[in-house]
């Protein structure tokens, strides 16, 4: 007697009734966000009434960032592009950066990383902390290293700046005044305050950060201990530089050892 065949029966019926739900729940899911979003960003609803400004201002005029931020109150809270509200603002003078974010309920906070001057450049102007250059009518600051170089240089002066400013404070000498002429040749002005020492200093046209290496660890082991004070030296010799004293008008050679 043979066995009795199993018969399944096609499951299309329940699979076809499942993705029907599925896609009822997905339609009427977006449906519901649509109408939710068009209900939100309404132009009427949820208006913007303050926008808060943080930062240091000592030179961006907050009367200015008012003026471009002020298209922006009563405008939907949601729906305002705060990329280009960064972008506008970033067009007023002094300002370096800005990022606006969304306070709940009605509030934008916008920070402001103002522009920062690092150097006096040549004789009235300045360079920005983004080596940008900016000419300010009766600006006076003091505590500020004097650059000096021809025009579009400045990024190249701050790198060099840079690398002989850590070069000197390895053996307590501040640079103070860095010049790169129009023949390539670079001379530093730096201090030294437990000495009450000024120094000026003649690098060259090549290898300056070798020669000032040089002149550094002569100056850290010998130089400093000495009771004369040096007024400038010359770097600008293969083997040594040399040097003129303060109370001393000739100019002695030095070996650099």
């Amino acid at each position: 007697m043979s066995k009795p065949a199993l018969v399944r029966m096609p499951l299309y019926k329940h699979q076809t009734g499942s993705l029907l739900s599925s896609m009822l729940f997905l339609i009427l899911f977006v449906a519901g966000f649509l109408l939710i979003a068009d209900y939100v960003l309404q132009p009427d609803r949820f208006p913007v009434s303050r926008i808060s400004f943080i930062g240091e201002f000592r030179h961006v005029e907050k009367s200015a960032l008012q003026e471009k931020a002020g298209p922006y109150i009563g405008n939907n809270f949601f729906a305002i592009d705060l990329h280009n509200m960064e972008t506008s603002l970033r067009e007023i003078d002094w300002v370096s950066d800005v990022s606006v974010s969304r306070r709940w309920p009605d509030t934008l906070q916008v920070s402001v990383k103002e522009e920062r001057l690092i150097a006096a450049w040549n004789k009235k102007k300045w360079v920005t902390s983004d080596a940008a250059v900016v000419e300010i009518p009766n600006l006076k600051m003091k505590g500020l290293p004097r650059w000096s170089g021809p025009e579009g240089t400045q990024a190249l002066v701050q790198l060099r700046y840079h690398q002989f400013s850590n070069l000197l404070a390895d053996v307590g000498m501040q640079l103070d005044q860095i010049t790169y002429s129009q023949r390539g040749a670079w001379q530093l002005i730096a201090h030294n305050s437990s000495r009450n020492e000024e120094v000026k200093i003649r690098l060259g046209r090549r290898d300056m950060t070798d020669r000032l290496y040089r002149f550094a660890r002569a100056y850290g082991q010998t130089l400093d201990k000495l009771e004369q004070r040096l007024d400038s030296v010359d770097l600008r010799y293969p083997n040594g530089f040399a040097v003129k004293w303060n109370s001393i008008e000739e100019e002695r050679p030095v070996s650099a050892g």
